[in-house]
């Protein structure tokens, strides 16, 4: 079976400024990953879903579809180093920019933000051992990834796998959680809220005011150790207990992760169930309390819906994209819910459009299949199985 053939023009995309971004996670201290995370201005909060929030949807009804011209069967030279006849197989090199309308607005480079070693794995019956973790991390980071989160300081009473690593940057739900990182020697901390009610409760064990009354004392904390802090928003658009999420909920726990200082918000559908019909109210709604520089989505597959969320998101201009590796991943709270949107589809997609990543396709499909046969399972990415057979077929030639 051969692998898709590759696209090589989708249209032209219209040159965009590169954005100056700051926010992503040091590693382990062997990788001397590091960063910072800018912050930026406040803006009024609609209490209310409006008109014009209401209109977009009726909108999103209209699409347009798209042509497609496709190059030549692509020559593979070896194992991990499959190229086009005029192109590398890489996102490392790209098309020249080409122009559209409908593309135009997409950012011509995007972070992606690698969460399977924390998000991809709290969700698994046996603890992955340390070292695997770790063989994992590095294989990430070897592909260009320079953000990869990799374990949270968290009770293993509530989530399992979520066991702490001296030199890792962790999720930290309290005061407690940030002292025992710091202490660890994390670098950088995250925190994350709810904006459903009953989520909240089950997934954080308290309401979500008092989950942000606790975030304002990590913030404070971190401030005074000069930690930046990323926050994460779960149920964006659906809760797997009230159903529909407003979008002026998600829109009020934002502005206050922002104000606390959170520097970078991820905005998290937790149980798939996002389409572009409500990912748009919902970044809409976000968009006028916080600035696009400070937003990242987190999309889940479970209907399929993850990569046409994205490429939404970018036509709106949110620049940073959280994934995880094999599409590892589901939710403790939320039976049902698939995993994360797979970084290898992502990074596929984004080479597609001759959006800049700098991360190593094939390198991702390694680390993958890496953690899979730890795992004992086969890969949740479509482009990974795809691109695996094709090497395979080819090293039997």
């Amino acid at each position: 079976m051969l692998l898709p053939e590759f696209v090589n023009k989708l249209s032209k995309l219209r040159s965009v400024g590169t954005r100056k971004y700051s926010s992503s996670f040091p590693i382990v201290n062997e990788m001397e990953r590091t960063v910072t995370i800018n912050g930026g201005d406040d803006r009024s909060f609609p209490k209310h879903l409006n008109g014009k929030e209401a209109s977009l949807l009726n909108k999103e009804s209209k699409r347009a579809s798209y042509g497609f011209l496709f190059n030549r069967e692509p020559r593979l030279v070896g194992f991990g180093t499959a190229r086009m006849l005029n192109r590398h197989y890489s996102s490392q090199h790209h098309t020249p920019n080409l122009e559209h309308k409908l593309l135009g607005s997409i950012p011509n480079y995007v972070k992606i933000v690698e969460v399977g070693p924390r998000d991809g794995l709290q969700n698994e019956k046996e603890i992955v051992p340390t070292a695997v973790k770790v063989e994992l991390i590095k294989m990430l980071a070897s592909s260009g990834l320079s953000v990869v989160e990799a374990t949270s300081f968290v009770s293993p009473k509530w989530v399992p796998q979520g066991i702490g690593h001296s030199r890792f940057p962790v999720l930290t739900p309290n005061l407690k959680g940030f002292e025992a990182a710091v202490e660890a020697g994390a670098k950088e901390v995250a925190v994350f809220a709810a904006a459903s009610e009953s989520f909240s409760r089950s997934n954080l064990n308290c309401s979500i005011e008092d989950s942000l009354a606790r975030y304002r004392d990590v913030a404070l904390a971190a401030k005074d150790h000069a930690i930046p802090v990323r926050g994460y928003i779960s149920c964006v658009v659906g809760c797997p207990v009230e159903g529909a999420v407003p979008p002026s909920k998600v829109a009020y726990v934002a502005e206050e992760l922002f104000n606390m200082g959170c520097a970078e918000i991820s905005l998290g559908d937790t149980i798939g169930v996002g389409t572009p019909g409500t990912v748009i109210p919902m970044l809409e709604a976000v968009l006028d309390v916080v600035p696009i520089e400070n937003l990242a989505v987190h999309f889940h597959d479970t209907y399929g819906q993850a990569l046409s969320n994205i490429l939404l998101s970018l036509q709106m201009g949110i620049s940073i994209v959280d994934s995880s590796i094999s599409g590892l991943g589901g939710c403790p709270y939320a039976k049902g819910a698939s995993g994360n949107v797979a970084t290898e589809d992502v990074v596929y997609m984004l080479d597609g459009l001759g959006v800049k990543t700098n991360v190593d396709l094939t390198k991702l499909v390694l680390a993958g299949d890496y953690i899979c046969r730890h795992l004992g399972r086969s890969s949740g990415s479509k482009a990974a199985i795809a691109l695996s057979r094709r090497l395979a077929n080819a090293s039997k030639l």
